[in-house]
């Protein structure tokens, strides 16, 4: 940025970067919840598998690592946990959404102290006078 933001061209972006925002966090929800979609088919996979594995008589030693190297249950454990990193990546989507706001209050204020340091859109200065009955 070069030039301070006058009031529309800050406004303009304070409501983008909040609809950026807004974007995230929605994103953060859906990713939340695909991962749990994920984490929960994983949970059943497993635990209805190691029954199974019971069932044919595999020690209970034995069923809970059988189950895990059952082809069904580690595709649904890697999709979880490939959920799991979106998720992730959408929080810090949303942190440097927030950063990025913060950044940008900090030049909305910039340009505000540096307009009105310049004298307010480039008013010209006011001309001194001698106060009546002042000295000569």
């Amino acid at each position: 940025m070069t030039q301070p933001y006058d009031f529309g061209e800050a406004k303009a972006k304070a409501r983008e970067a909040a609809a950026l925002q807004r974007g995230a966090e929605k994103f953060m929800r859906e990713a939340s919840k695909e991962y749990a979609l994920a984490e929960e088919a994983f949970r059943v996979a497993l635990a209805t598998r190691i029954v199974e594995l019971r069932a044919e008589g595999q020690p209970a030693t034995l069923a809970r690592d059988l189950a895990r190297g059952d082809k069904d249950v580690a595709a649904k454990k890697r999709l979880s946990m490939i959920a799991e990193g979106v998720k992730e990546a959408a929080v810090q989507e949303a942190w440097r959404r927030a950063n990025d706001r913060r950044e940008l209050d900090s030049f909305i204020q910039w340009s505000m102290r540096r307009d009105l340091a310049e004298g307010f859109g480039n008013a010209p200065a006011p001309q001194y006078d001698s106060p009546i009955g002042g000295r000569k």
